[in-house]
């Protein structure tokens, strides 16, 4: 069976589940939040070792081609214009759409992390290489340790040789280890969205978001149905972008339900691998940029967002220089959200409402209820990002293999 089939009829059995257990039991709410943190600690599971080697042998492979720093070139293209892209989406269907306001109906503050870049920084060069390994949520220490092994297998090609051949073999089995996860994580999709359904309905019983919930499903439709295969039509000549799209539905469903993009990283690895044809020197690099980097989504959500808690506490509006800001800002901050796997997006609205000030520092919390939400949006049109991004730059490369779309998993 297909995994996104199976990933479906998980989330279809929760939903099914959800829809008649208890409401307010204490104990049902803990048993669904441990389950829920369980199942995604288990999709995170095997994630680190394939990274890691991985990672090692496809930067030694493409220093020995000499094709290493164009592939991080063209990646970290891909991954500005897609993301100033999707942002620059979110802020005209926010001008054009004009949603209903959303009462003020939350006072006081909340304890919210920050986005900590002093912190991100030292967290990449930790006192003890080997610490890269202990912190599940932030992957670019643990890439940037892999490159350093890469780079220094191919100063010592000889001294090097049973290393990679040690390292190659590692990855294989890490990567039969993730396989199996991936395959079974469809089970955790069944508590995944009682909890994402619990929530929803806790939502809604607010009546206070519905214009604000259509315009960002809107905007997950257009770019993920409309614009990305536009874009890779343009870009790939005669593939077929409906097929790519098709290749990361287990990936959007995955993301949507949990919000966490590292949760989402082995299953974009294996169906980049397994039913795109990419090769895995190029997805390998490509993919964790894009899940650390391209967080269009983020900045889409937190552009609509914030002009929504401008417009709830104010008639007033917001200049054309103030929309330059807002768009500048959201996709800054976008690229600092790595340590965030989870909940990236309403940590960066609130860092946009503190950067903006003006007596709208706690803006934010209007949009508390739907948090959740937000996170689910983002992550979806990020995961999408992932698979059509790196299948650009694969394609560019002349680095796919094409299979038919009966073998797809």
């Amino acid at each position: 069976m297909k995994i996104w089939i199976k990933y479906l009829l998980g989330i279809v059995i929760g939903i099914a589940f959800a829809a008649v257990a208890p409401d307010n039991n204490a104990s049902f709410s803990l048993i669904i939040e441990f389950l829920s943190r369980l199942f995604v600690q288990a999709g995170r599971y095997a994630l680190y070792p394939v990274l890691f080697f991985s990672i090692t042998l496809a930067v030694y492979e493409l220093r020995e081609n000499r094709t290493l720093l164009s592939l991080g070139w063209l990646s970290g293209l891909v991954v500005v214009a897609s993301t100033a892209g999707i942002a620059l989406v979110g802020l005209v269907s926010v001008l054009v759409s004009n949603p209903a306001r959303i009462p003020i109906f939350v006072e006081g503050s909340a304890d919210i992390e920050k986005i900590g870049i002093m912190q991100s920084f030292l967290e990449l060069l930790p006192s003890s290489a080997f610490e890269v390994f202990s912190n599940g949520a932030f992957i670019l220490p643990l890439c940037v340790f892999g490159a350093f092994a890469g780079a220094g297998c191919a100063v010592d090609k000889g001294e090097a040789k049973a290393a990679l051949t040690l390292f190659d073999s590692l990855a294989r089995v890490s990567y039969s280890i993730m396989t199996f996860f991936v395959d079974s994580i469809y089970i955790g999709m069944i508590a995944l969205s009682v909890s994402w359904t619990v929530q929803f309905r806790d939502m809604l019983s607010s009546k206070v978001f519905g214009d604000y919930l259509f315009l960002l499903l809107f905007d997950l439709f257009l770019i993920v149905a409309v614009l990305w295969p536009l874009v890779i039509r343009l870009a790939c000549g005669k593939v077929n972008p409906y097929r790519v799209l098709y290749a990361s539905l287990a990936s959007a469903l995955a993301a949507f339900i949990s919000g966490d993009t590292v949760m989402t990283l082995p299953v974009l690895f294996r169906h980049a691998n397994e039913s795109l044809g990419i090769r895995r020197r190029v997805s390998t690099i490509s993919l964790p940029m894009f899940s650390v980097f391209a967080r269009g989504g983020t900045a889409l959500v937190v552009i609509t967002s914030f002009l929504l808690v401008l417009k709830s506490y104010s008639s007033l509006g917001v200049s054309f220089l103030d929309t330059l800001w807002l768009l500048g800002v959201a996709i800054g901050v976008s690229f600092l959200l790595g340590r965030f796997p989870s909940g990236g997006a309403f940590i960066a609205l609130a860092t946009v409402c503190a950067l903006y000030g003006r007596g709208f520092e706690s803006g934010y919390l209007i949009l508390k209820p739907a948090a959740f939400f937000l996170g689910s949006v983002a992550a979806a049109i990020d995961a999408v990002t992932a698979v059509m991004g790196t299948y650009l730059v694969a394609h560019r490369r002349d680095s796919v293999t094409h299979r038919e779309l009966r073998f797809f998993i």
